[in-house]
């Protein structure tokens, strides 16, 4: 099976904490791997997630860190900056896009 890697940056405005980190990060771009394996499809060329880590960097120590894409894409909808737009499933982005309408109608 087929696999990639792709690399994103996600940026915070605010401090942040998800599971798997010590403790509350600092606000920050931080980058974010994602590995995907391409689906054995014969319609369509399609790849699903099967790993996502992001990296933190504190005082010249780099740790990578498994996270959780949904808890990532919540605590970027909490920081509510809307210039970040996380990589995310398209039903994690159309839930964070009604999120966002929500915001907007002060809901």
């Amino acid at each position: 099976m087929e696999t990639r890697t792709v690399r994103k940056q996600v940026t915070f405005s605010q401090p942040f904490q998800l599971a798997g980190c010590d403790g509350a990060q600092p606000p920050g771009s931080y980058t974010l791997t994602l590995e995907e394996e391409q689906l054995d499809v014969l319609l369509f060329v399609g790849w699903r997630q099967s790993a996502a880590t992001l990296q933190l960097t504190h005082g010249g120590t780099t740790d990578y860190v498994a996270v959780d894409m949904q808890e990532l894409t919540d605590a970027l909808l909490r920081d509510s900056d809307p210039s970040t737009d996380p990589p995310a499933t398209p039903a994690a982005a159309k839930a964070q896009s009604r999120a966002r309408q929500r915001l907007a109608r002060g809901s």
